[in-house]
Formats: structure tokens, C-alpha cells, sequence
């Protein structure tokens, strides 16, 4: 089995990746060009792309509730979050449907009291 070496890497921040991949931007201009050199080396390149997490305590402040809140979903299966250890990791995805979910909600109460 080969053993691979990692020589040169790039990261590209998150916050960087535009959701339209045709657009041309710093990021995607970083990872050809290091494709490009790895390759001109004889290398392979594996890319990755990595869902960002949240901890309960940054969901609860991004969803603005309680920590508690946000516990108390993962614990009746209204939130979808995974174990690493003895801690939750909320996905950004989860997260973002789990706030569109309470928003539309909340509007569906408010319209019944009118």
C-alpha cells in the first residue's frame, strides 16, 4: 500500500465558496492552481468538502433559544445531531432547516390569532 505525503496544501475558508460553482473566485482560482502544480509534480489531489458544525451553544445563539432549547430538540428528534465523543455537532444544513421549521411555525400562530 502506498503511503501518501502531504507536500503543499491549500485551505480554502468556508466563507469564500460562492453557492454558483460557474462564477470564477479567489477560491476556486487557489484550488486549480494548486491541482494544476500538484499534477505537474506527479500527484494526486483529493479534495474534500466539510459541512461546517455547530455546538449547541453556538446553535442555541444562531437560533436565538436557550441552549437548553436546542437540547431538549436533539433529545426529541426534532433537531438531527451527532455524537463526537460526548458531544453534539449540529450540521449548518440541520441548523438552517430547523430555523426555517420555528419561523414557519411562528407564522402560522401569529396568522391564526388574527
Amino acid at each position: 500500500m502506498q503511503t501518501l505525503e502531504r507536500t503543499d496544501r491549500v485551505v480554502i475558508p468556508p466563507e469564500s465558496v460562492e453557492l454558483n460553482p460557474s462564477r470564477e473566485s479567489d477560491w476556486a482560482v487557489a484550488l486549480l492552481g494548486f491541482v494544476e502544480r500538484m499534477s505537474q509534480q506527479g500527484k494526486t489531489v483529493m479534495a474534500h468538502a466539510i459541512e461546517r458544525t455547530f455546538t449547541p451553544q453556538e446553535a442555541a445563539r444562531v437560533a436565538d433559544v436557550s441552549r437548553a432549547t436546542i437540547l431538549r430538540r436533539i433529545d426529541d428528534g426534532t433537531i438531527c445531531a451527532t455524537k463526537r465523543g460526548t458531544h453534539w455537532r449540529i450540521s449548518e444544513s440541520e441548523l438552517r432547516r430547523y430555523r426555517q421549521t420555528m419561523l414557519m411555525e411562528t407564522a402560522a400562530i401569529m396568522a391564526n390569532d388574527w
